[in-house]
Parts: structure tokens; sequence; C-alpha cells
């Protein structure tokens, strides 16, 4: 197996003004899973495509297994990759998909079949081997893409948004056996998707990109719980968190907001006294306040009701906040339009972002 370091790479495209690459910094552990996240245009199949030799570099290196690869074609990197399109030949069967770029390489038909069937045995395709792409429904489609890359046992495997055409359901199900199949195989694995519950649910560490920059890499928790920035905050969790205008008092010790509420905060913020700041509190971390809450509660006006089941998600109005609140309460909640809701935050859980650079304060 292998590890794969990139080291201040970037790229820019002849003619362009601006670099869609801004010098990342990275390396993945032998074995491990990395999922690179973020919106279009964020340059993470970009970064994946160099590291598959399908993008020239334009600065800097990338190494797998202790080996510079910049200047070798795809086919000598000992990489394996799935697509987003499945690009299966029609006109073949699912065993010579899965065993043709193992026949191009010139290997013995003996192994090619140990290695065929072996791999349809992991992704249960051992009573479909005779059969075409056109008899197969989207799941087991992929599931003929990921063979034909296993079988070629490579060190490093590459996905470009493989589960982006099928169903929630089915993407459901693949992401589990993706996760499976790639903690029983052990082979270093870089993901990219802009869906973050794939990334959260796959990876043992994100990579959350934005404009051509790794904005945060760090585990799913990491960067759930202590987002670097007020994008990584903002774009990790569902429904997005709140972000609201606020003050840090002289004191350090708590935030004031828009209307005039004074929120304790979980420790003293004393490189942040008396200066503006924005506040941010995820939905799920608003409940209706107790007698025990004092100090860490404002009051919104309700303004809209989604009983989604198990949970109770509630938009309301503050005095002094453009933006809606949003709180993410339990399916129990007994909330109406026009109530009066006293809300608390849980303790620990209210971040604080530079207006102006949008980082996290430390």
């Amino acid at each position: 197996m292998a590890d794969i370091e990139i080291r201040s790479v970037r790229k820019t495209y002849p003619g362009a003004k601006e670099e869609v690459i801004k010098g990342i910094d990275c390396k993945v552990a032998d074995g491990e899973f990395l999922v690179m996240l973020g919106p279009s245009g964020c340059g993470k199949s970009t970064l994946l495509r160099m590291v598959a030799g399908l993008e020239v570099i334009s600065k800097g290196e990338i190494a797998i297994g202790g080996r510079v690869v910049n200047n070798l074609e795809p086919k000598d990197r000992d990489i394996a990759m799935v697509f987003q399109n499945y690009a299966l030949y029609p006109h073949m069967s699912v065993f010579d998909n899965m065993a043709y770029g193992l026949k191009i390489k010139g290997v013995a038909k003996a192994e090619i079949e140990r290695r065929v069937k072996e791999s349809a045995g992991l992704l249960g395709l051992a009573d479909f081997l005779d059969r075409k792409p056109r008899q197969l429904s989207g799941g087991q489609r992929q599931r003929v893409a990921m063979g034909r890359a296993i079988v070629r046992e490579p060190k490093v495997f590459l996905f470009d948004e493989p589960l982006s055409n099928l169903d929630a359901k089915l993407r459901t199900q693949m992401r589990v056996e993706i996760r499976k199949l790639q903690g029983r195989l052990g082979i270093t694995s870089l993901y990219v998707t802009h869906d973050q519950v794939e990334a959260m649910t796959l990876g043992d560490r994100l990579m959350v990109m934005n404009g051509g920059a790794a904005e945060q890499v760090g585990t799913p928790l990491e960067i759930y719980h202590k987002p670097a920035s007020m994008f990584v905050a903002g774009f990790i969790g569902s429904p997005a968190m709140n972000f609201l205008p606020g003050r840090v008092t002289a004191d350090g010790a708590a935030v004031e907001l828009p209307g005039g509420q004074v929120v304790q905060t979980d420790r003293v913020r004393q490189g942040a006294a008396g200066r503006p700041v924005t506040i941010g509190v995820r939905p799920e971390h608003l409940r209706p306040a107790g007698e025990n809450d004092q100090g860490h509660t404002f009051v919104v006006q309700v303004d809209l009701v989604e009983a989604l089941g198990a949970d109770t998600v509630v938009h309301g109005a503050a005095p002094g906040f453009v933006e809606p609140i949003l709180a993410r309460l339990p399916g129990s909640a007994q909330v109406k339009v026009g109530d009066r809701l006293d809300l608390a935050i849980a303790e620990g859980e209210l971040h604080l972002f530079d207006p102006t650079t949008g980082r996290a304060l430390p």
C-alpha cells in the first residue's frame, strides 16, 4: 500500500489570471480514507485529477508511496479511479468489463479469473458475471465499476463523486458498502463529493475546500465541533449554522446580541474583549430554555414550523436580527406559529468568528 503526499500543489490553466488550486498541502496516511468536500467549482475534482495524472501540476509535487509522480503517466501511478459515470462497455459482460484492464496488461488468464471472481464475491456480483450492463440496476453498475478498480490491486483508490447518479436509497446503501469494502481492503483512498452526509460517514478525515484552497483538514467530528472558519461552519451541518452579529463584552465573558440580549460564553474570551464578532450556533444546539439557563437564552417569535417526524425545525425572528433563527428541536416539541420561544444555547456550543476574515477566534 502507499501514502499520498500533496506538497504545495498549485494549478493554473493557460491564459487564466487566477489559480484554480492555491497551494494545497496534505498527507494521506497508508490505508486512510480522505474525503475532499466542497461546493461545485471549489477545485476538488481538479486536485483529484492531478493525483491521477489527468491534469498537469503547475507547481508543487505529488508523491505516492514516497515516489514523486508529477511526470508519470496515469497508468504508471498504480492507482485506480471510479468515476461519476460508470464508463462500462455496453457490449461486454460484467466479467469482461472487470477483466478488460488486466487483459490489456497481459495478466495470465487464470489470474484474471481468480481476481474477477474474488472481487465479484466481495461486491455481491457473483451471479451477474454473464450479464450486460443494461441488465443491471444503477447500484449494480456502480459495483461493477468498483470491481474493475479492485481487480487491478492498486496502491490508491480515487473516487470522483461515484454516487451522484444514484437515488437517495441506493446512495445510502452504496455508502455503507464502500466504507466496509475500503476498511476490508485497507487501500489508501481519496474521495470527492459535495454531499456532506457522504463525507461525514465515509471519511477518516475530511478536507473542506473553498475557492481552490483547503479551508480545514480534520476528522469529521473535529470539523463539526471546531470549524476553522465561517465557510466550514456553514457548509457542514443541516440545517446550516445560524450566524448572528454581536460584540464581546468588556470582560470577555459574554456576547451582546443586536437586540440587547447578553449571552454568557462558556469561557472568557480575553483576546476578543470589546470587539465586534460573528456569533455562530447550530440549530441542533438551541433548545427551549429551562429554569437553570439564565444568561444563555434569547427570545424568538416563531414564523414557521417544519414537522419532520424525528425533528421539528423552527424558524423564528428575534429583535435586531436580519436573518431568521433556526432551531432544531425534538419531534415531540409543541410549537406553533406565533409562539414566543425562549431558546437556550447548549453549553460549549457558541462559536465566535472574526467578521472581517471569517476565521474562528481562538
